[in-house]
């Protein structure tokens, strides 16, 4: 009883899966398919690019309006004041052909270096055109220099290579003095100039540098030089004796004793 139960209940399930797949697939086939719309290719067609031409065009040009309403600046150069103002009471000169500033200083009797100070010079090499600053010409008030002293004579000439140091140490006097017995205030001396100089013997002069060479002589003082008398000292040498060879005599044979034996009687 229980087994046909059982199976009228499997065959009812069973039956009722059924009915509902059908009726599943009876729903499905009922609802309407809307099929979806293709898309169409659509072609965008791009406006043609104007064909361009070179055309060569000069840039605007500004024409300057002038009227009583827009007037035109000038422009004024103002030149900053020099820092190098020359001292009070000099004047300009220009320099000629041939100037030098050793010239010019012994022509308004100051020394090289204050022209240049004065002038604010970055070298001694100038050329001619050249405006510079001088003391004013010295008044005829003062009294005027005269070359020559007493037992001096005006017979050196100067040779190329000389110096005022080098005639004033050649003549025991000191370069100061020979410059102003000369009437020099510089010491620029020229070949072929005639100098004054004390009428002594001269030293020795100095040997001819070479070339390139410079040579400085030492200062002395001319009126307490006295030449040393020289002395030569004979230092004796030793004198090397040969060695002479001294004969070893040779030796003496000496007898040697030797004990013979005795008989004794008996």
């Amino acid at each position: 009883m229980q087994q046909s139960m059982r199976g009228f209940g499997n065959a009812l399930v069973v039956s009722l899966i059924s009915v509902g797949l059908m009726l599943g697939a009876l729903s499905i086939s009922l609802v309407e398919f809307v099929p979806e719309a293709t898309p169409t290719s659509t072609n965008i067609l791009f406006a043609s690019p104007i064909p361009l031409t070179s055309t060569s065009t000069l840039p605007p040009t500004v024409t300057p309006t002038l009227g009583a309403e827009s007037p035109t600046p000038t422009i004024t150069l103002t030149l900053p004041a020099s820092s190098c103002q020359p001292p009070l009471g000099w004047g300009q000169i220009v320099m000629q052909a041939g100037d030098t500033l050793d010239i010019l200083a012994l022509r308004y009797r100051i020394s090289k270096d204050e022209l240049i100070r004065a002038n604010c010079l970055l070298t001694s090499t100038l050329v001619a055109g050249t405006t510079l600053y001088v003391p004013p010409v010295v008044a005829n008030t003062l009294v005027a220099c005269s070359p020559g002293a007493t037992a001096w004579v005006k017979g050196y000439i100067v040779k190329a290579g000389d110096t005022i140091y080098a005639i004033a140490t050649n003549h025991y006097i000191t370069a100061g003095l020979l410059k102003s017995v000369n009437c020099r205030y510089s010491d620029l001396i020229l070949p072929g100039e005639t100098l004054w100089v004390p009428n002594v013997a001269t030293r020795t002069p100095y040997p001819t540098p070479l070339p390139g060479v410079t040579v400085t002589p030492h200062p002395t003082d001319p009126l307490t030089e006295t030449a040393l008398p020289f002395t030569a000292t004979i230092i004796p040498t030793n004198t090397l004796v040969p060695a002479t060879a001294t004969p070893i005599p040779t030796g003496t044979a000496i007898p040697t004793h030797t004990p013979s034996p005795t008989a004794f009687p008996q």
